[in-house]
């Protein structure tokens, strides 16, 4: 459940930048699912191939400049 403080302050920034009010059920979904994306978004990539891929990527795009 979210922090009845952090949900206000949820919604007030919502309304700030989009001039739309939420209900605390709304901003309480909202801000979960903003907090799992960014889960998503900010997981270390353990993989291994994806490593090497990036890398080799990488080394395959820098140029040398004098």
């Amino acid at each position: 459940m979210l922090n009845p403080e952090l949900r206000e302050k949820f919604k007030k920034l919502y309304f700030e930048k989009f001039n739309i009010s939420l209900s605390d059920e709304q901003a309480t979904e909202m801000f979960t699912n903003f907090i799992n994306l960014m889960k998503v978004i900010l997981k270390p990539n353990t993989n291994q191939k994806a490593i090497e891929s990036f890398q080799e990527d990488r080394s395959e795009n820098e140029t040398i400049t004098v």
